[in-house]
């Protein structure tokens, strides 16, 4: 598990990624023919979660219908349904890892545009794609600045690209603003909040199971969290609607679940639903959501309070504030515990 320290330098190389970004991806995504077919959102390792995320933000932003692949899951079936010029991103932090440098070469084999979201355009993935879309983090594959800086990326590049070929009624401005605005608010979070982050983890750690629960962009952020916990004990990453029907019927009274929202989530209104069954099923019911979203916070036996942005800005720093919350859960030198 990393550490308070390491995980307290993501805003840092988060405006980096943001700044740096900005212009580079206006540029790359001009040269590149978009929404012409289904673009395909292959996440490798520890960046497979994150795939999910660049669906939604595809379908919502842009109005391109974009698929989640793995890269074994694009290879063995989704290659054959390519057609030429078809765009495929393959988010690779390190950007050396077979999966992604295979992904690359099958979807180039096939006549389509290969793209990477990686952190160095010197690795192996960059040179095997027509472009590359660059993060600024560090750290290993799995780190929580890449997980970070990744979905902000994707953010980035679609509203981008949302903005540039006018296909959103969306308020466009307004997102991009927010997002270059949160690393501040990511560095005023870490400070403000990191005691209930703590109670919190005082809260889970003890646990040998729990369930998180998020839907849009907190869905992927909830399966990533999950997979950095797991570990620890048996803890899943679900989706509402799938948690809703089906896994809520082996809550057993008096576990936890974790819900990570925000009072702007397109989805609330089946998240809340969902959070209702499990007071129902007599779970306790933990969240992570900001201070507009009362419903939540009412329902919930303990409430992290987070600053109100939308679903796009709220999922990276709710990503974030997770990934602290993990490290003030482990015995670290540099956090009592």
């Amino acid at each position: 598990m990393e550490t308070r320290a390491k995980i307290l330098e993501i805003p840092r190389l988060l405006r980096d990624t943001l700044e740096k970004g900005a212009h580079e991806y206006e540029t790359l995504i001009r040269r590149v023919r978009w929404g012409e077919s289904p673009i395909y959102v292959c996440g490798c390792g520890a960046s497979l979660p994150l795939g999910v995320a660049g669906v939604y933000l595809f379908e919502w932003l842009a109005g391109w219908p974009a698929l989640a692949r793995s890269a074994n899951v694009f290879e063995a079936y989704s290659v054959l349904a390519l057609r030429a010029r078809s765009v495929v991103l393959v988010l690779s932090a390190s950007g050396e890892d077979p999966e992604s440098l295979e992904t690359a070469r099958v979807a180039r084999s096939r006549g389509a545009v290969p793209l990477a979201l990686t952190r160095s355009a010197d690795s192996s993935l960059a040179k095997a794609c027509e472009g590359v879309f660059l993060t600024r983090d560090e750290g290993a594959e799995d780190s929580a600045a890449a997980a970070v800086c990744q979905l902000a990326a994707l953010s980035s590049i679609v509203l981008t690209a949302a903005r540039l070929l006018k296909r959103s009624n969306v308020g466009l401005d307004s997102l991009e603003e927010e997002l270059r605005r949160l690393p501040e608010q990511m560095e005023w979070s870490f400070t403000q909040l990191l005691d209930a982050l703590r109670s919190l983890a005082g809260e889970l750690r003890p646990l040998e199971r729990f369930w998180l629960v998020g839907a849009g962009l907190y869905h992927p952020v909830v399966a990533r969290t999950a997979w950095r916990l797991s570990a620890s004990g048996e803890i899943q990453g679900i989706e509402a609607s799938d948690f809703l029907a089906g896994h809520i019927s082996h809550l057993r009274r008096g576990e936890a679940t974790l819900f990570v929202s925000g009072s702007r989530l397109r989805a609330k209104r089946l998240l809340h639903e969902t959070a209702a069954q499990v007071k129902v099923k007599g779970g306790r019911l933990f969240s992570m959501t900001d201070t507009n979203d009362r419903e939540l916070v009412n329902r919930s036996d303990m409430a992290v309070l987070l600053p109100p942005v939308s679903e796009v800005g709220g999922s990276v720093l709710a990503l974030a504030l997770l990934e602290l919350m993990a490290a003030s859960g482990a015995k670290h030198p540099d956090l009592p515990g």
